[in-house]
């Protein structure tokens, strides 16, 4: 927001007092030469002055804060800070009528007489500032007849740079506030205004940009009316606020980008969701082996996905584009409609006869739905790779079992090679601890506990110890 750096007050933190050789109105009249330097120094002065005094009517914080509704804190150090801006406007016409007339006097003449000197010197040194009764503060004003206040130019330097300062604190802290929060407030706008043009290609809307956009509106309200107030604690709001905007910006994007893609995009979700049929497939026969080969099994879950995940790819291409009710979630194993074990694995006929026109494309009846459906489409993309990864684990951990069976029987034909290269091959007490270890692996289901300690006593018994 800022547009001027202000450097302290109009005298750049110091006021000037008397020029050197000025007595005062009370002394002698200064010489012709003090007079000409003292005009020199004082319209360098003037200048200096005016330029600040225009950089400050210039400022654009300043400006904001004229044309703008305020209320509460900020209104009421605004109506002071107008009051003071007044005064300081009221104060520099009348140090530059004084110089002016200053300026006149000296330039009429080649050579300045005794009057014109003394006259001179009560305009430079002496109370010659006249500051009207209705520019002075309320507060110092008079119901009785007053010719108004009088003021030397050193003290109308001082009350001007005063003045300056009050306007200038107020601009410095509204300034400091607007230029904290306001990046964030333009960014959010930018990213609602993103986000709504890109539904607007779509044929979309959305409730909650309609809720951002609002609040947007009402956090710029806060801080344009009283940022000095309400508005300075919303910091962390528009942050809230512009994070949101980015998120649904985002979700447009991936809305739109899905409208161009959508045919690939679908066709790849249903290979993923036929990946998801076949593992969980595979993971079944297992479970089926395992049961054969394996006594009493701590089996995984096997929840069976695909036929919900398919009944949900169809319903993108529905006239509500929205998930069924019913379906299960991927990490469980309740079943929606279709889902049970009779349900087909292969691609159903909706998802076949799939077109992009029915899908929403330009014209067809999905059309003013796209980011519902990137949002559907999304889930159901996690869901399906959530629902791969289950049946891939189940599928290993079941392995696991029968190679856990298959480790065994080497453990036992290991043990057995050692037991023969020892000579004792023909012991019966081995022979009868390996025909027992032998016969639970080779036991259809086997008890792989029992096996475990079979083979782990025969070990024993090879080695010397009990088995």
């Amino acid at each position: 927001m800022k547009n001027h750096t202000f450097h302290g007050g109009l005298a750049h933190g110091k006021v000037r007092g008397p020029l050197t050789g000025s007595p005062g109105a009370a002394g002698p009249p200064m010489s012709a030469e003090g007079v000409q330097h003292a005009l020199r120094v004082r319209r360098e002065e003037r200048d200096r002055i005016s330029g600040d005094v225009l950089d400050l009517d210039a400022h654009t914080v300043f400006r904001l804060l004229g044309g703008s509704a305020l209320h509460g804190e900020t209104a009421r150090r605004w109506a002071d800070a107008e009051r003071r801006a007044a005064l300081l406007w009221a104060l520099l016409d009348a140090y530059r009528e004084v110089l002016d007339r200053a300026e006149r006097i000296a330039g009429s003449r080649r050579r300045l007489g005794a009057a014109e000197l003394a006259e001179l010197t009560g305009l430079l040194t002496g109370p010659a500032v006249r500051l009207a009764p209705e520019a002075r503060p309320v507060e110092r004003r008079s119901l009785l007849a007053s010719p108004g206040e009088r003021l030397t130019l050193d003290g109308a330097v001082a009350a001007m740079d005063a003045a300056f300062c009050d306007v200038t604190a107020l601009v410095a802290d509204v300034d400091a506030v607007w230029s904290a929060v306001l990046p964030g407030l333009d960014a959010a706008t930018a990213a609602a205004a993103s986000a709504r043009g890109l539904l607007r290609g779509l044929g979309d809307g959305d409730p909650e940009l309609d809720a951002c956009e609002r609040e947007i509106e009402r956090l710029r309200g806060e801080l344009r009316g009283d940022p000095l107030g309400s508005g300075r604690g919303q910091a962390g709001a528009v942050e809230r606020t512009a994070a949101t905007a980015g998120r649904l910006r985002e979700r447009a994007e991936r809305a739109t980008a899905l409208r161009r893609g959508y045919g690939a995009h679908r066709e790849a979700l249903g290979l993923l969701v036929g990946r998801v049929a076949e593992a969980e497939e595979e993971a079944r026969r297992t479970r089926d082996l395992v049961l054969v080969k394996i006594a009493s099994p701590a089996l995984p879950a096997l929840p069976r996905l695909a036929p919900f995940l398919r009944d949900r790819l169809a319903a993108l291409d529905g006239p509500g584009t929205g998930p069924r009710t019913g379906g299960p979630d991927p990490a469980g194993g309740a079943r929606g409609p279709g889902g049970g074990p009779e349900a087909s694995d292969g691609r159903s006929e909706d998802s076949d006869r799939h077109s992009e026109d029915s899908a929403g494309g330009p014209g067809g009846e999905g059309g003013g739905r796209w980011l519902a459906r990137a949002e559907l489409l999304a889930g159901l993309e996690r869901d399906a790779e959530q629902a791969l990864r289950q049946a891939e684990r189940a599928t290993a951990e079941l392995r696991e079992l029968l190679a856990r069976r298959d480790e065994l029987r080497g453990r036992l034909e290991a043990f057995r090679a050692k037991a023969v290269r020892l000579g004792r091959a023909e012991d019966p007490v081995l022979d009868r601890l390996h025909r027992q270890a032998y016969d639970l692996l080779r036991t259809a289901p086997c008890d792989l506990r029992r096996a475990t300690v079979a083979v782990t006593g025969y070990r024993r018994a090879i080695e010397g110890g009990a088995p």
